[in-house]
């Protein structure tokens, strides 16, 4: 018997030094858990998509302001001239922007601001440029343009600034929930991300919309060098091998006992240890373009002037309300028709910039966009009423949407936190591809296929009523069978962000090429979050996984998980492997809402629409029109 103790104990404490050996030679794990790696996707993703989007409200901004002849006629003239300006409200900041205005001399190479008054030196020294800088906790995202002056222009050169701040709280605030730290680099200067421990093993993450910006977090630390359960268990085990031991020699002198009652032990069991997976839940301008059928178009009225044009000008038979904004080819107006017994209706009249009327190329381009969308008879895309030409100027007159563009309401949504409601975003959704589908099916007065492809589908080119309606706007670059303008083969044309690849690279396209950027603008819609898939940038990930956007569903918490397929299946590299049109998207869209319950009338619709007018930071208000953005210019 006193044998078998000695065995007993000589056993236990080898297993007990084996668990000791383990415990003081086992290696921790590192790295990164999977609810970290998913939130630092959805930080670099939505960082992408937030700087792309306040991108090109910026730019849009520079060229709204810029468009007037009173800022053109400041450059190169006097201080009097150029106080006018803020005097009349012409080159007023808006809440948390900078804007700024200065010249050059030509011959003496003298840089000046004209405004604000005082400024020391110009940023980025007045040379044109896109710019995006680190400042504390913000990125400052800078639009500098050049500005022909109206007088002098031999000798001096303008240029304008518009600057507005990101704060990147927002875009934090999901990887510091995942317990994640570190900075965002970019030129040299950084944000902290929470705390970085000193040494820490660092990982970076490029950010596509920016070449010299990245995401350096600091990998997990090693977890358990030295498990103390089992250290603890393993010295617990020698020590009783060593008791049994001794019992066994004690036994071997000790007289016989007639029985041994053996004390039960307890085996030493180590505490469960995990990490959590923390779920983390991220959240997320005013007016637009009515309708009415006035008379046509006198092609023997006087000549419009843009620069003269003001509330009460007239444009053939139509009286001009405001300015609603201005792009590369067309100054855009708000117009009122009147007839008799006191009738009046709005219009939205696009004037065609004189200078390209001599370009026969920019004409047919302008009118192409008149005669495709005038084909289209569909309450979810803008209705052209009328299309020709006074004096030597070519106009479009147009359906009038008083409400906002989709791109304003969501970047300040996204800005605030706020999430479009589920029924609401899909119900939008629905009626964009509604507006797409009939465009793809319209057809010539004889009945043949026109054959339009939109080619620039984003949220800017959704306008949403104030009565909840939805249109499609801007054909500007539509592709269709039968027009005078052609696009030259590999040319490109469109918003890259949300082009399909097939679109970005200059190759034909057809309605998928729409389904694609339709996807897009559903992803923005249901996640609040902004999308920038631009092949050029996204060239080094390569198409495995494409498109490099997380799940929907993990970016809002309760989505629906058909939408992670039907969205990023839209979204496919292959158009092959999307759905074959909008219509079918649509019906992916609707089943979906069906199944869950979530109907979406325009007047729900309307609600939120009013809702988020009156919550629009003013930073998104008035960008290009004062209360929303015109059919494109």
């Amino acid at each position: 018997m006193a044998k078998q103790f000695a065995v007993a104990g000589a056993v236990v404490i080898v297993l007990g030094g084996a668990a000791i050996g383990y415990a003081v030679t086992r290696k921790g794990s590192a790295g990164m858990s999977e609810a970290q790696t998913a939130a630092m996707a959805s930080a670099v993703t939505r960082l992408d998509g937030d700087i792309k989007a306040l991108g090109d409200v910026v730019h849009a901004r520079a060229a709204s302001l810029s468009a007037p002849a009173a800022i053109r006629s400041a450059i190169g003239t006097d201080a009097a001239t150029v106080d006018d300006l803020v005097n009349r409200g012409d080159f007023v900041p808006e809440k948390g922007e900078s804007l700024e205005l200065g010249q050059i001399d030509k011959k003496t190479s003298k840089l000046e601001v004209l405004l604000p008054r005082g400024a020391a030196r110009a940023a980025h020294d007045g040379i044109v440029g896109s710019y995006v800088e680190l400042a504390g906790d913000q990125l400052l995202v800078t639009e500098i343009i050049n500005i022909v002056p109206t007088y002098n222009p031999e000798r001096f050169a303008g240029f304008l600034g518009v600057t507005r701040p990101l704060a990147l709280g927002p875009a934090f605030k999901p990887l510091l929930d995942a317990g994640i730290t570190g900075k965002l680099t970019l030129a040299g200067k950084s944000a902290p991300i929470g705390a970085m421990p000193a040494g820490a093993v660092t990982m970076e993450r490029p950010l596509s919309a920016l070449k010299d910006a990245r995401l350096v977090v600091a990998e997990r630390a090693a977890q358990g060098g030295m498990p103390m359960p089992i250290l603890v268990g393993g010295a617990g085990a020698i020590v009783i091998g060593l008791l049994l031991l001794v019992i066994g020699a004690m036994r071997k002198h000790a007289p016989p006992i007639s029985a041994f009652h053996a004390l039960p032990t307890q085996p030493t069991t180590p505490p469960a240890s995990g990490l959590g997976n923390a779920q983390t839940q991220l959240s997320q301008h005013h007016p637009i373009a009515a309708a009415g059928t006035p008379a046509p178009i006198d092609p023997g009225s006087s000549q419009v002037v843009p620069s003269n044009l003001g509330p009460g000008s007239m444009i053939g038979r139509w009286e001009v309300v405001r300015r609603l904004g201005s792009g590369g080819m067309a100054d855009v107006y708000l117009a009122q028709a009147r007839g008799d017994g006191g009738f009046e209706k709005l219009v939205a009249v696009k004037v065609m910039h004189g200078h390209l009327a001599r370009n026969q190329r920019a004409v047919d381009h302008f009118l192409d966009e008149a005669r495709l969308a005038a084909r289209i008879h569909h309450p979810n895309v803008v209705a052209i009423q009328d299309l020709g030409k006074i004096g030597n100027d070519y106009v479009i007159v147009m359906e009038y949407v008083e409400g906002v563009d989709l791109e304003r309401l969501l970047l300040s949504a996204r800005a605030a936190e706020r999430q479009v409601p589920l029924a609401v975003a899909l119900g939008i959704l629905c009626r964009i591809c509604d507006g797409l589908d009939a465009a793809h099916r319209a057809t010539a007065p004889d009945g043949s296929p026109l054959g339009i492809i939109h080619r620039d589908v984003k949220t800017a080119n959704v306008l949403v009523s104030r009565q909840g309606s939805v249109k499609v706007v801007d054909f500007g670059i539509a592709k269709a069978a039968k027009q005078v303008h052609y696009t030259v083969a590999g040319e490109t044309k469109g918003t890259p962000a949300m082009m399909a690849p097939e679109q970005r690279v200059g190759e034909q396209v057809d309605v998928r090429a729409d389904v694609y950027s339709v996807a897009a603008v559903g992803f923005e819609l249901v996640t609040g979050h902004g999308v920038n898939l631009d092949l050029a940038a996204l060239a080094h990930l390569g198409v495995e996984n494409w498109p490099h956007l997380p799940m929907p569903s993990s970016l809002r918490h309760g989505l629906p998980p058909e939408l992670d397929e039907i969205l990023l299946h839209a979204m496919a590299f292959e158009r092959e492997r999307r759905p074959a049109d909008c219509a079918a998207l649509g019906g992916l869209c609707e089943a979906v809402m069906k199944h869950h319950n979530l109907g979406a009338s325009d007047k729900d619709i309307a609600r939120w629409i009013d809702g988020e007018l009156r919550q629009l930071s003013p930073a998104f208000v008035g960008a290009t029109t004062g209360f929303g953005k015109s059919p494109s210019a």
